[in-house]
């Protein structure tokens, strides 16, 4: 960390600078990146919503586009 009043290297550890003995502002601790809950689910509701479409273009779509029948059904 570098001493905002002369500018000289101190190591994180210090809290007086060894220079010009002024204090040391205190390292700020990062921020915790905790998920929103309401983004999680709404992430889950979509990633369900693509495999149900891409499971209904496989059995039904897909097999009907090719000249068959669909897996269930008639």
């Amino acid at each position: 960390m570098d001493c905002p009043n002369c500018g000289v290297y101190n190591p994180e550890d210090r809290q007086i600078c060894w220079r010009c003995d002024q204090p040391l502002p205190k390292p700020e601790e990062p921020k915790k990146r905790g998920q929103d809950p309401a983004q999680a689910m709404r992430r889950m509701w979509i990633i369900i919503g693509i495999v149900l479409v891409v499971w209904i273009v496989i059995t039904w779509l897909l097999p009907m586009f090719l000249g068959g029948q669909p897996l269930f059904g008639r």
